[in-house]
């Protein structure tokens, strides 16, 4: 087997070639990163409202109606109802609408059952309380007072984003009322305004 003239033809070809793909390797070494492509894809979010709530101190702490010697008693105050101070006998209880809100709240309360003693209970009606954007010694006023429910109610429309809703409540002890120490627990819920509780 002996070199022709088409062998040596064909291996100079391939020499070209082999020389043109080395000198496009050479010249496009910083440039051939391969095949890239890109998409966008859009974010979106709507927030209808953000709001924030805080109860007083008193009342994180409890509606205390203290010891009671008798039965057969209407609107006794809670024992935070009237507190002296810069303001004489504001009412100790308030629910706070943060100012960095970005709508209005309505309050909606109710009360988990009935004051609760062991077998004996005082039906939550018994337990009432009237809402109000002031305070004085006056005002929430007991001549409006709204006796709770086991079911949400609104007790406080349109409070302002930064505003006040202060609270007092009164609770009405039955003849005869079997003795303990009675307990249920109120729900307080913020709401934007005009929702339903």
């Amino acid at each position: 087997m002996g070199f022709n003239k088409k062998s040596g033809y064909n291996l100079f070809l391939v020499a070209v070639i082999v020389v043109c793909v080395g000198l496009l390797l050479i010249q496009n070494i910083d440039t051939i990163t391969g095949k890239a492509t890109s998409a966008t894809a859009t974010s979106n979010v709507t927030i209808e409202y953000y709001f924030s709530i805080s109860l007083s101190g008193n009342l994180s702490n409890g509606i205390e109606f203290g010891s009671i010697n008798a039965t057969n008693l209407v609107n006794i105050n809670a024992t935070d109802n009237n507190i002296s101070g810069s303001a004489p006998n504001q009412t100790g209880f308030w629910i706070n609408v943060s100012s960095d809100s970005s709508t209005a709240v309505d309050f909606c309360v109710k009360a988990d059952s009935a004051l609760i003693s062991g077998a004996n209970s005082i039906h939550e009606a018994n337990e009432s309380y009237v809402n109000s954007t002031t305070s004085t010694g006056l005002i929430p006023d007991v001549t409006l007072e709204t006796s709770f429910t086991t079911s949400n109610i609104k007790s406080g429309k349109n409070i302002a984003i930064g505003g006040v809703n202060y609270y007092r409540f009164w609770l009405d002890i039955p003849l005869a009322q079997a003795a303990g120490t009675y307990n249920n627990t109120v729900s307080f819920t913020g709401k934007n305004t005009g929702a339903a509780c």
